[in-house]
């Protein structure tokens, strides 16, 4: 392999991309991105790896296939710890590293992170990097079930020769967690195409389509609903917000295992009528340019794009302040951070805005400039330069 390339320089790098499954989240347009701006580099080559998306997820396959992108679905690459399904995972993957000869093996997500490293140290790949969208330390989670993912992401770091982060909050953790070196982490932004969010469109109609009331406020989220997402408590947050101000509609744009939760919720909290679960959206820029502010209630986060994306339209953003969130928001600028599990705190800080048009506006601006900092033109052209670090032409990659 090595003495091909020094013979043909114009020999392109391959690269295999691995993520759990490819359904809503900010995790899969990342991916997506990555592999098509790959496809048209002249060094390099993506394919990608993927997991089977269960019933009851969003199934996003078919954007890989729309944008042309080389795409296996591993059918034991699953996103929980099953030892028997893992192994078969990690050999379906030794596989087509082998038959591929890959040159990159780059992992997103906790367990396809673990499982294609371990595959791509099996198969001899020459460079190892995995994204860390987000550690999997979650609440709730067992002494038992930290300690085993602890032990393997330090595992699978003592072998990889990058590990992107997402956020500044990420990358202190993963050191505080002792999983790899200091000199192992590269800080990239997740990044959008930051002209799609500033399209104009017709509100009114818009919001005709959606079924809102073209007189009132709109505040929403855009995300799973699930419990990394937390929508019960943006629901809750929502109730009280009506007691206060009659004029304000709410929406959700996502779907989730717990929308039957969260219509129970909706109707015991009075807010039929006022509160629209739309379901999957593919025009989320579209949703965006209707809303007076967006919300977040996630529990834990690497770097939400939704962030980025809101930020470009010239919303301000009412968030948990978790992880990646306070190096996107900035407090009281351009939107505002709060403790999670407290509805009624983010509650005075959706009435905060609402009640005034022009801090409103002000935020929004404010938001609009920062967001220039995340554009995916900034997050390509990074990624490119770490690739080209971790295997230089001559061969000899850079420890």
């Amino acid at each position: 392999m090595q003495t091909e390339r020094i013979q043909n320089p114009e020999k392109k790098t391959r690269v295999l991309l691995i993520i759990t499954r490819l359904t809503t989240g900010g995790d899969t347009n990342v991916v997506l991105d990555i592999a098509s701006h790959l496809n048209n580099h002249p060094r390099f080559a993506a394919d990608l790896a993927a997991g089977p998306v269960p019933p009851e997820e969003v199934d996003l396959t078919f954007l890989a296939r729309e944008r042309n992108i080389p795409t296996r679905i591993v059918p034991c690459l699953i996103n929980h710890i099953d030892p028997m399904l893992n192994m078969r995972a990690i050999l379906q993957l030794r596989k087509l590293m082998i038959k591929g000869q890959y040159e990159i093996v780059h992992t997103h997500s906790s367990v396809a992170g673990v499982i294609g490293r371990i595959a791509a140290l099996s198969a001899g790949v020459p460079a190892i990097v995995h994204h860390v969208h987000g550690w999997g330390i979650q609440e709730g989670m067992s002494a038992g079930m930290r300690t085993l993912y602890l032990g393997l992401e330090r595992l699978c770091a003592s072998f990889t020769k990058r590990l992107i982060v997402v956020s500044r909050p990420t990358l202190q953790k993963g050191l505080a967690y002792r999983i790899g070196r200091e000199d192992q982490y590269a800080l990239i932004y997740n990044g959008i195409q930051l002209e799609k969010f500033r399209q104009k469109y017709d509100e009114r109609q818009v919001r005709l389509e959606l079924g809102l009331d073209p007189d009132c406020r709109v505040v929403g989220m855009i995300g799973r609903l699930d419990r990394q997402k937390n929508p019960l408590d943006f629901i809750r947050a929502a109730a009280i917000v009506r007691k206060r101000y009659q004029k304000v509609q709410f929406l959700i744009a996502g779907e989730g295992v717990l929308r039957n939760e969260c219509r129970s919720l909706i109707q015991d909290l009075n807010l039929d009528g006022n509160f629209f679960l739309l379901g999957f959206r593919n025009d989320v820029e579209k949703i965006m340019a209707v809303l007076d502010l967006i919300v977040s209630s996630s529990l834990w986060e690497g770097l939400p794009v939704v962030f980025q994306e809101a930020m470009s339209a010239g919303k301000p953003i009412v968030a948990n302040d978790v992880d990646g969130a306070s190096d996107v928001i900035i407090d009281g600028e351009t939107g505002y951070l709060v403790a999670p599990h407290k509805p009624a705190e983010m509650a005075e800080r959706i009435l905060n805005l609402l009640g005034s048009d022009d801090l409103c506006e002000r935020m929004g601006l404010a938001a609009q400039r920062n967001a220039e900092s995340f554009s995916s033109e900034q997050m390509l052209d990074r990624l490119v330069s770490l690739y080209q670090d971790v295997t230089p032409r001559d061969g000899c990659a850079r420890p």
